[in-house]
């Protein structure tokens, strides 16, 4: 009878041991298919959560690092402002699709009113004493980032041409809600006003003390995405959108070039007026810069971040770091990470649990057998056959309780998870204390990161469950088989 056969018929003779085995095997097997379950359906998240947060990133001061200085180091810090060439030259890493650099200007007008919102109930209506509600954005970028990304979509007209990037025409692509509010059309020119205020603490007053006229002509309308409403009309997330919303309606595109015309006016001018302030500036030197551009970079792909990230660090100067819109994943994905870290745990534990254990089970089942390995053995039979049998015996029971593990093992995985993110979600708070950076936001919250996460059977995962838990049952079998190699059948047998 060849061992392939014995292996069968020992399984069937001995059906106690092997229920035993299948039992050891089948509870431990349920730990290593819900921890891997788990850990696959994890990733799958962080990945899709991360494509859906985007590949923007920008550079700014640490301001975690600054709020954590002493006092005195704070007051005595004088940040490095970044400069055009160096946010060039990070723009020419690999990493980058795209950039932009920008600088922003408040204006308002007396030829134009604000949009002010359709759906948007009065309190969080826009300030009808605002004086500067409209906000320029100065653009390096001609194709416009945000109609790139698909934060807006050119509805008329068209985008800006590289000359007139470079030499500040005076044109302008606005929303097409303010040029509805205000019967505006491609080709029209609307008047802003820049006006300068100076501040008199004896009257807590503010005066205008310079103003000039900005003309711009129309050149194209965009329509921003708009917020949904799939979640709660009440919740933090979907008001803080709300508000938001007509601050975007009433941006302005225009090349970077007006914005710093305009910028300089209005800081000669403030200067002009204000003696004390005028001489601050001149000790910090004559030639104090007033740009100051908010650099935005969009990468090939989410991979990038962090090699972008550690190759972007060096150059910078001090206390300035990379911020990207996947860092938002890490203020949302609590729950996530609580399961991760919990699986990796389970798995460690169940793997080395099993090894331990099935390797303690066969060696004593093989102890029981000793005779019978012998006789097989003083018959001739070659130790490496009397080796594949009893590999025969466990690694078809092994199957068996792997099998039934498999699909036990997933619908644990879900019944944990759902309990952890619950418990998890209970204490999770939306509010998040930090600098706010529009062009990386989104309106992903953790109700989105829990609703990505599914508990599925994938072949991926099959494959997976089974190389591990296969390959786990296999080691736990090399120390029993260690003992059939120094069997010495003459001493068995007398």
């Amino acid at each position: 009878m060849n061992f392939m056969k014995r292996g069968i018929l020992g399984i069937t003779r001995k059906k106690g041991k092997s229920l035993i085995l299948l039992a050891v095997i089948f509870i431990l097997g349920n730990l290593i298919s819900g921890a891997i379950s788990i850990q696959q359906a994890t990733g799958n998240v962080e990945k899709t959560i991360k494509e859906r947060l985007g590949t923007a990133a920008t550079v700014d001061l640490d301001h975690d690092t600054l709020n954590n200085m002493p006092e005195d180091e704070w007051m005595d810090f004088e940040p490095e402002e970044l400069g055009v060439n160096l946010i060039k030259q990070i723009g020419d890493l690999p990493y980058v699709k795209y950039y932009d650099y920008s600088m922003e200007q408040w204006m308002g007008s007396e030829s134009i009113e604000p949009y002010q919102g359709e759906e948007m109930d009065e309190d969080f209506m826009m300030d009808e004493e605002d004086e500067i509600p409209f906000q320029l954005k100065g653009i390096n970028y001609a194709p416009i980032i945000d109609l790139e990304e698909g934060k807006a979509t050119l509805t008329d007209g068209r985008v800006f041409t590289d000359e007139e990037i470079e030499n500040g025409t005076a044109v302008a692509v606005i929303s097409e809600n303010l040029a509805a509010e205000n019967n505006l059309e491609v080709g029209d020119t609307f008047t802003l006003v820049n006006n300068v205020y100076s501040y008199d603490y004896d009257t807590d007053e503010e005066d205008i003390v310079a103003s000039r006229d900005v003309v711009l002509e129309v050149i194209g309308l965009f329509d921003p995405k708009s917020v949904t409403q799939e979640s709660d009309e009440d919740s933090e997330s979907n008001m803080m959108f709300m508000m938001e919303d007509p601050y975007y309606q009433n941006t302005m595109y225009v090349p970077n070039e007006i914005v710093i015309d305009e910028t300089n006016y209005n800081w000669e001018e403030t200067l002009k007026a204000d003696d004390e302030l005028a001489a601050m500036m001149k000790e910090e030197g004559e030639d104090a810069s007033f740009e100051y551009y908010e650099p935005i970079y969009y990468l090939n792909n989410p991979e990038d971040i962090e090699p972008f990230r550690e190759e972007v660090l060096p150059l910078l100067p001090e206390l300035y770091t990379v911020i990207s819109a996947t860092d938002q994943y890490e203020r949302i994905s609590g729950p996530m990470e609580s399961m991760s870290k919990l699986a990796k745990y389970v798995l460690i534990v169940a793997v080395a649990a099993t090894i331990l254990i099935t390797g303690l089970v066969v060696l004593l089942f093989l102890r029981d057998r000793k005779r019978e390995l012998g006789i097989y053995l003083s018959l001739g039979e070659k130790r490496s056959k009397v080796i594949g049998q009893i590999l025969i015996e466990v690694m078809v029971v092994a199957v068996v309780g792997i099998t039934l593990s498999l699909f036990s093992g997933n619908l644990l995985a879900g019944q944990v998870s759902d309990t952890i993110m619950n418990s998890d979600d209970s204490n999770q708070s939306e509010y998040y204390e930090g600098v706010y950076y529009p062009e990386l936001e989104s309106e992903l919250t953790t109700e989105d990161v829990m609703d990505s996460y599914e508990v599925n059977l994938d072949a991926s995962y099959v494959l997976g469950f089974y190389g591990i838990g296969l390959l786990t049952i296999l080691i736990s079998t090399v120390i029993p088989l260690i003992y059939i190699v120094r069997l010495n059948p003459k001493k068995i047998l007398m």
